[in-house]
């Protein structure tokens, strides 16, 4: 793709060898059919020998529209601070979409649990399914067989959910 790939001037690799390995210094061979380079002027007035713009340090323009490459000391300069308190802000987030939900659930829970009172009909977090016989602090007895008269005790903390009456519904 023309547009992403800076103009590099391509020399012959036997220019390119005497160029840069101490061979005859010598400018690169203009391109066929190009008009050759007028002199340059040095700053004490006279002409240098080498009169191509690259030769010169001027900077070109490919034939696509492309500007020329820029160095190193032409990239902006950003806070050094930035990626860091990127960084600080994502885990700020993280943590708010991770902890935050369960800690709405967990206090939404304890509510509940709070809440138990006689003949509410519970889920333990077992799965087993009782009616709540009696509450004693952080204690309650569960009634688990109608028919056989079968309660146990259990922890509030247990207590997986409270199962809403069917006559509530209504």
């Amino acid at each position: 793709m023309p547009g992403l790939i800076p103009h590099v001037p391509l020399f012959p690799l036997a220019q390119m060898n005497t160029s840069i390995g101490g061979g005859a210094a010598s400018a690169p061979a203009a391109a066929p059919g190009a008009a050759p380079a007028a002199p340059a002027v040095t700053a004490t007035g006279g002409t240098a020998e080498t009169a191509s713009p690259a030769a010169t340090g001027a900077a070109t323009s490919t034939a696509t529209g492309t500007a020329p490459a820029t160095g190193p000391a032409d990239a902006p300069k950003g806070n050094p601070w930035a990626p860091f308190v990127l960084i600080l802000v994502m885990f700020g987030l993280l943590y708010f979409v991770m902890f935050r939900g369960q800690r709405k659930d967990e206090k939404k829970r304890k509510q509940m649990i709070e809440e138990v009172k006689k003949g509410d009909q519970v889920m333990t977090i077992g799965g087993m399914l009782a009616r709540v016989v009696s509450i004693d602090g952080d204690e309650v007895v569960l009634k688990i067989d109608e028919s056989a008269n079968v309660k146990a005790t259990y922890r509030k903390s247990a207590i997986q959910e409270v199962i809403p009456d069917k006559s509530d519904k209504k």
